[in-house]
């Protein structure tokens, strides 16, 4: 699968991929994959890679530089993006029920005897 790094630490090795299928987001931990720190790939590089999915979630494996940089703007891009959440409201409504006059309940009928 194709992807581009948005996210990486180097110093931690790991990395987050937006896949070319537009699914879940890959976690990519260089170390355990056998990457020297020093190769770990920068935000914006476009990297190939084996895709697993282990509890949900998206694991990246085998990962290869393809183009170093090749969308080094889409981070960015994403997070200008994103609309910021709506304020939620600090309290909800509150509509008092205010009775007026007392409540008018109709007799029950008796059941007739036979």
């Amino acid at each position: 699968m194709l992807g581009v790094v948005l996210w990486s630490d180097p110093s931690d090795g790991k990395a987050v991929f937006w896949c070319e299928d537009q699914g879940d987001l890959a976690y990519y931990d260089g170390i355990s994959d056998g990457v020297h720190v020093d190769a770990m790939f920068e935000a914006g590089d476009m990297v190939q890679f084996q895709v697993t999915t282990h509890q949900r979630v998206r694991k990246a494996h085998d990962a290869h530089l393809v183009q170093e940089q090749g969308y080094a703007g889409l981070p960015e891009t994403l997070r200008q993006s994103t609309a910021p959440a709506p304020e939620s409201p600090q309290s909800a409504e509150i509509i008092p029920f205010a009775l007026n006059e007392a409540p008018r309940i109709a007799p029950r009928k008796q059941a007739r005897k036979a």
